[in-house]
């Protein structure tokens, strides 16, 4: 418990300083959110190229485009290439799923509708296999919307 002396401390701080502390605060759970975001985007982009293949098997017009970026954060120990972006589009139908680093959220874009947004740095109960989940049933989706759209 907190005596007067540290809540009197607290109280005669100003607009800035809390919004400075609120700023760290926010960047350190994002810091330590990345992890798991990154492993659900590498879950999620082998997803896409799990139905790439499967699509290909079958000779299907497809496109598979995946964006890498050089990552080098000063004072953390995340750094490499990383997957920014990853697109899997089945005749003219697309699923997208890309990662913001600055924020800890994977925005998963389904055909032409909002994209879905997984946070990492604000629900830490996400699990990476949700987000492989969501993408593989959206994958099923697309694919059906596409045979749909032009038997094979």
């Amino acid at each position: 418990m907190a005596n007067w002396r540290d809540e009197l401390i607290d109280a005669v701080k100003t607009k800035a300083e809390r919004d400075a502390e609120e700023a760290a605060k926010h960047r350190q759970r994002v810091l330590e959110a990345l992890a798991s975001a990154e492993t659900a985007l590498t879950l999620a982009v082998d997803a896409l190229k799990f139905a790439r293949d499967r699509v290909e098997e079958k000779g299907q017009e497809h496109a598979f485009t995946e964006e890498v970026e050089e990552v080098q954060e000063e004072g953390s120990q995340t750094a490499g290439t990383f997957t920014k972006l990853a697109k899997l589009t089945v005749g003219k139908l697309a699923v997208s799923v890309e990662l913001d680093r600055t924020t800890a959220v994977i925005r998963v874009g389904f055909l032409e509708g909002k994209p879905r947004d997984f946070d990492f740095a604000r629900d830490r109960h996400i699990a990476s296999s949700d987000v492989e989940e969501y993408v593989g049933r959206r994958v099923v989706e697309l694919v059906r919307a596409a045979q749909k759209a032009a038997p094979w």
